[in-house]
């Protein structure tokens, strides 16, 4: 509302001229650094104009600051005083909801109210929420509910936060339900049950709509696919508190779906028909299900298809719907040839082509005259938006389907797409407008589109986008940006550009607003704030705030808006809410692996089992608990606390591990402190257990860059009743050894699009570990483990090659302490492998789900020269290379299954020195030797060869990663000497398994 009051009308025409002394503001307050009072028409020291009064009062009016203005004048001399007087408007500012325990549907009760953060608040406002509310809370079955609501005035910043207390009552159960139907065609009983409305049941949000699914689904089955569903009414009885439901339900005629002359899947069809979806019959939707049906039968090649269908007995008890497919003759696409094609080469036109040739996963390939059209369309689009307006595209399409007089058993269809690219137009002058000329050498340094380039209308719009962006991230939000082309004369083939662009006013930042810190410090949410007092009103950063502070993994909620967003006020405040996550959190689950080569865990410590003890290990299934307690926000920070334990057959563990993600401060720098202890047994030969302190650094240096600085402690047992190695070994080997010493890892990632799927890019990753008596290690190694992983698309870009490849390094020195033992006398020290410096659970090794499939977990490399067991290496080198295909399209689970051939190679060694002389060995060397069973103590044998493998995988697609299933044949397993069998057998010579499988999810590599 703008009144020009009594003063302006009598007064101010008689006073024009008169010099305006000084200009009041009464009601609505402006300091020192705001913009707006100096953007009015009528200043100070100017001759009073009417005209100019009335637009400034218009103008501070649109800033959205006034609810209502007036203009009065106070007469001084020759000169006058200007007074705007006005109400000003308060926004809405945090909307609270106390008095709900579920976080879900305080959310829900929070929409309800309608009130946006930053909006104008009115008198309606309120009771528009509570209503609101009450709705909500209805809908969850709360029908007894209470609302109170509080106010606060935030004078300084203009704003009006809301509290709603909700006393939340009773929820109302499921009560009486009646049927009003001709033919209800079931028992109520059955009614209730098939639509889950048992009575006493807790009444939610989806029950009607649980209830009206569940019982339109089950009148489809039965073929009644016109039947009606409807709730009429839901009565609330508050002295039971239960909620009534009467519904009105006509399941009208049974209706059956036939296609002849094609055989079609009960399941497929659903899917082809839309009228089981839609539950009803009309001409759009058999049209459809014809069109459906139709492409079904050409993608298994009868591309002359054609389909009718009609509706026998109709508006009579028994209804069939009949579609009648004519596949004539079955067909195969054996060319798709692109001619005249000079400026897009043909892998850029086919991948907008839907026309495809027959090959190993559409075996009749793909074809029909819409989707030539189709093609055509896209090419021609594709021409016209890089300057070719004259290209034009014809095709010439070739149906064979008699041979020398008599019919094909399969038509052959060749197509040729003709263009004719005609002349490409460019880019001529290329001018911006309306830009001052303060910011037109940045601007236009955004810009692709050059003058001599060729036209592209993408290019152009690119340039758009990148000028909006500039502007809206420089405060201008009501910037408008529009293309002007023209042709130029001179030469038809050129066309001028020119950006034309209305900045509309610069708006800046005021003050920020942050609301919601119970326990968080205030400066962890300030330094991930983008925009700052003074600094231009940047959308982007304010997204780019709203990311960041949900990255913090501190908040359940993080609302960022603009108060006044419809005002045209030059400075504006920014609202940041926050709602804080719960401190505590605990998770818990369950899960399984599968796979050939397990250790045997605690059951093999059970000696009457026969066979329970075998140094190949066994296919089976090992479940596994996890419970996790985390705490974050400790201290008021973004740092956090969490107790991991996991419980297993073959792993036990629980570690405690403190990490800040900001080391310092620093958005490259985290830190990480845990300890804990672990027992795992992940190999056939032993269990072992670790007693273990981390302390780490990770620094994230560019964006594919990444390096762990680490110090670490761990106290390594074996556990002397698990050991499946030479008995005079035994006491030695079981020993506690505290390991100690510092380690370095880079990562080096560039996979796309995302590590789980990667089609193309590099991982490489290098691992670094030394183990020193100066650091208090009780024994003396380094280690270096490293692996790299590429990606090529083959087949245009259909296949996935990948490549990865592992080589390990290890070295020991000082006194071995397996020295004293009986079998580690002279050479024996250094030709058995199990007499190796290094302790058994800091040795390499190899072998499982995501190492060498040949063998079983940790099963490749050396083994116990007495009891077979692996017993790791100083030296390890796998590579894998895997053919991942498109998911061919299969009935039940569509296109979610793809397949996986791979090779993998590789072994371990005792020696790093044999490793690369190994690399062309394809047989174990001297097996004869490894046969020598009968009367010695200790046997000899020679691991020193590249085991190899190859097999099948298949990869189930779900959101969490690919479920893996891999089945791999070893071609060449090692033998070994059996000398002393924890079983009781006689000494015999053990091999290693040919076939193996795994079950696991996420990708190999």
């Amino acid at each position: 509302m703008i009144s020009t009051g009594p003063g302006l009308k009598t007064s101010v025409w008689e006073w024009k001229g008169l010099r305006v002394n000084k200009i009041e503001f009464e009601g609505v307050t402006f300091d020192e650094r705001d913009m707006l009072p100096g953007e009015i028409a009528q200043q100070a020291g100017e001759p009073l104009d009417p005209e100019k009064v009335r637009e400034s009062t218009r103008r501070l009016f649109d800033s959205g600051r006034y609810r209502d203005i007036t203009v009065r004048g106070v007469r001084q001399g020759d000169g006058m005083t200007l007074i705007f007087a006005g109400t000003p408007r308060y926004y809405v500012g945090r909307v609270t909801i106390t008095g709900v325990k579920s976080a879900r549907l305080m959310s829900l009760l929070t929409y309800a109210t309608k009130l946006n953060a930053g909006t104008a608040y009115t008198d309606t406002s309120i009771p528009a929420g509570t209503e609101g509310i009450k709705e909500m809370l209805k809908q969850q079955g709360y029908h007894e509910s209470k609302v109170y609501v509080g106010t606060t005035l935030d004078k300084v910043n203009s704003q009006i936060n809301i509290v709603y207390n909700i006393d939340i009552g009773p929820q109302a159960r499921i009560g009486m339900v009646t049927v009003e139907s001709p033919d209800l065609g079931m028992t109520l009983e059955q009614f209730r049950k098939k639509g889950k409305l048992k009575q006493g049941s807790k009444v939610t949000r989806d029950t009607t709509s649980t209830a009206l699914s569940k019982l339109r689904s089950q009148y489809q089955k039965q073929d009644r696919l016109e039947a009606t569903v409807s709730l009429q009414k839901q009565t609330y009885v508050e002295s039971r508190r239960q909620l009534d439901y009467h519904f009105h339900v006509n399941q009208g005629p049974e209706v059956k779906v036939l296609v002849e002359g094609v055989k079609v899947s009960r399941r497929r069809l659903h899917l082809l028909v839309p009228i089981f979806e839609e539950g009803t019959i009309d001409n759009d939707l058999l049209n459809e299900g014809k069109h459906n049906i139709s492409d079904f039968v050409k993608q298994q090649g009868y591309f002359d298809a054609q389909v009718n269908v009609k509706v026998i007995g109709q508006d009579t008890p028994n209804e069939r719907v009949v579609f009648t497919v004519d596949r004539g003759i079955k067909h195969k696409v054996i060319a798709v040839d692109l001619k005249g094609n000079k400026y897009f080469s043909d892998d850029i036109l086919r991948e907008r082509m839907q026309v495809k040739k027959a090959d190993a996963y559409q075996r009749s390939g793909r074809y029909s005259p819409g989707l030539v059209a189709s093609d055509v369309s896209s090419i021609q689009a594709l021409y016209r938006a890089n300057g070719f307006d004259e290209a034009t595209i014809t095709t010439d399409v070739k149906d064979i389907d008699q041979e020398g007089g008599k019919p094909m058993k399969v038509g052959e269809i060749s197509i040729v797409y003709n263009i004719v690219e005609g002349q490409q137009r460019k880019f001529g002058a290329v001018e911006l407008a309306g830009v001052n000329p303060s910011r037109l050498a940045e601007v236009k340094s955004l810009m692709n589109a050059q003058q001599g380039q060729p036209f592209s209308l993408v290019t152009l719009s690119g340039d758009r986008d990148a000028v909006l962006a500039y502007y809206l991230a420089h405060g201008f939000d009501q910037v408008k940006v529009e293309l002007q082309l023209h042709k130029e004369e001179a030469d038809p083939t050129r066309t001028d550009v020119t950006l034309a662009v209305a900045e509309g006013q610069q708006v800046f930042v005021e003050r920020v607003l942050l609301s919601g810190l119970d326990f968080t410090r205030p400066k962890i949410a300030e330094s991930q704030i983008l925009m700052h007092p003074g600094d231009p009103l940047d959308q982007t950063a304010l997204l780019e705030t709203q990311r960041k502070l949900y990255g913090l993994a501190l908040f359940n909620e993080v609302l960022t808006a603009v108060q006044n967003p419809t005002g045209n006020a030059p400075r504006k405040n920014v609202l940041v809410q926050i709602t804080e996550a719960k401190r505590w959190n605990v998770t818990y689950g369950f899960g399984f692996e599968a796979q050939t080569g397990n250790p045997g865990g605690t059951i093999q410590t059970n000696s009457g089992n026969p066979g329970a003890y075998s140094p190949e290990g066994r296919g089976s299934v090992s479940p596994r608990v996890s419970l996790d307690v985390s705490r974050i926000n400790f201290r008021g920070t973004d740092d956090s606390l969490t107790l991991h334990t996991t419980y297993g057959l073959l792993e036990q563990i629980a570690i405690l591990t403190f990490q800040n993600p900001h080391l310092f401060g620093s958005k490259n720098f985290s830190s990480l402190l845990s300890g804990g202890y672990t027992n795992i047994q992940n190999i056939t030969t032993f269990a072992s257990s670790t007693l273990q302190q981390d302390f780490r650094v990770t620094e994230k240096w560019r964006r594919p860059n990444t390096f762990i600085y680490e110090f670490l402690y761990r106290r390594v047992k074996v556990d002397p009743n698990s050991l499946r190695v030479a008995p005079d070994l035994i006491p030695l080997l079981s020993q506690p050894v505290r390991v100690g010493g510092p380690g370095v890892t880079w990562f080096h990632d560039t996979r796309q699009p995302s590590p789980l799927n990667a089609t193309k890019g590099m991982y490489f990753s290098l691992q670094g570990f030394l183990a020193s008596s100066k650091f208090g290690s009780e024994t003396d190694f380094w280690r270096l483990d490293g692996t790299n992983s590429t990606y090529y698309q083959l087949f245009h870009h259909r296949y996935t090659l990948a490549r990865n490849t592992r080589i390990g390094y290890e070295r020991a020195s000082g006194t071995n302490p397996n020295a004293g033992s009986a079998v580690c006398v002279g050479d024996l020290l250094t030709t058995n492998p199990t007499c190796n410096a290094v302790p058994l659970p800091e040795r390499l090794y190899a072998g499982g789900a995501n190492s060498h499939r040949g063998f079983g977990i940790n099963g490749a490399g050396p083994r116990d020269l007495q009891t077979g067991y692996p017993v790791g290496g100083s030296a390890a080198f796998v590579n894998t290379v895997e053919l991942r295909m498109p998911p061919p399209t299969l009935p039940y689970v569509g296109d979610s299954v793809s397949f996986v051939l791979f090779h993998d190679m590789g072994n371990v060694f005792q020696n790093p020195e044999d490793m690369f002389p190994s690399f062309l060995r394809f047989h174990q060397p001297d097996r004869d030797t490894c046969r020598e069973v009968v009367g010695v103590t200790i046997g000899t044998c020679n691991f020193n060869y590249f085991s190899h493998a190859v097999g099948l995988g298949a990869r189930y697609r779900t959101p969490v990663g690919p479920v893996r299933f891999d089945f791999s044949y070893n071609l060449n397993p090692p033998i070994y000497p059996v000398i002393q069998d924890y079983n009781g057998k006689p000494p015999y010579v053990g091999e290693g398994h040919n076939f193996n499988f795994f079950f696991s999810i996420g990708q190999s590599f």
